[in-house]
């Protein structure tokens, strides 16, 4: 005699283990593990739509679907057209992602929220977390070493550090005091002067010879 109960609690658990499959299999098919960046409610999105960047909130996540505080412009919410599609760029300790997505609902109760969907990959565009500048190799810096003055070049700046070509080495953790040009301030913090760490050293070919590539991280706030 077959179990009636039995029967329609097994065949409950087979719908909800093939439906759990299924939103796994579409969620990763979206986000690789290797490209998936880690959300967290209260992440700042940046959005492009129509051309124009929208500053945000991340609120919560569901699968594919994020939740997201709208942004405001002058004062008040920004609303979007369901089933539009807008750019979506995220900065992560683990570097920058960017993807496509759209527009699906809002609610609002129990505070406004508007529902977007990722459509596309996700696509890792830098690993850092800060967004590199490359400049020209007349942006000179002074380099301040113990009791040593240093000229360097500038290659490329971050508002989380510096790439930049000097003519000795420094030892890998070493602190050093930056002098930034004006050209500089802006890009790497508003301050005149910034203590950074070396992260890494080696030398590398110039048009005038060989030089030393310093990587550096600043770390100090760069307030003025």
């Amino acid at each position: 005699m077959i179990d009636i109960n039995a029967l329609g609690i097994g065949l409950g658990l087979a719908l909800l283990g093939g439906l759990t499959v299924a939103l796994a299999g579409r969620r990763w098919g979206l986000c690789p593990l290797e490209h998936c960046p880690a959300l967290e409610a209260g992440m700042r999105l940046e959005l492009l739509y129509e051309g124009k960047p929208y500053v945000t909130l991340l609120a919560g996540v569901d699968g594919d679907t994020l939740f997201i505080i709208p942004p405001l412009q002058r004062g008040l919410p920004v609303s979007f057209p369901t089933g539009a599609f807008a750019q979506l760029r995220l900065k992560t300790p683990a570097g920058v992602f960017e993807t496509t997505l759209q527009f699906v609902g809002r609610q609002t109760k129990p505070q406004p929220m508007l529902l977007v969907r990722v459509v596309h990959r996700w696509r890792r565009t830098q690993r850092r977390r800060h967004e590199r500048l490359p400049l020209p190799d007349e942006v000179n810096v002074v380099i301040q070493r113990h009791h040593e003055r240093w000229i360097g070049w500038a290659r490329d700046v971050s508002s989380g550090g510096m790439r930049l070509i000097a003519p000795a080495p420094a030892a890998v953790h070493e602190q050093v005091r930056l002098e930034l040009p004006t050209a500089l301030r802006g890009l790497a913090g508003s301050a005149s002067e910034r203590t950074a760490r070396v992260v890494a050293c080696e030398r590398a070919p110039t048009r005038n010879g060989y030089a030393y590539q310093l990587r550096l991280a600043f770390i100090d706030d760069g307030s003025s």
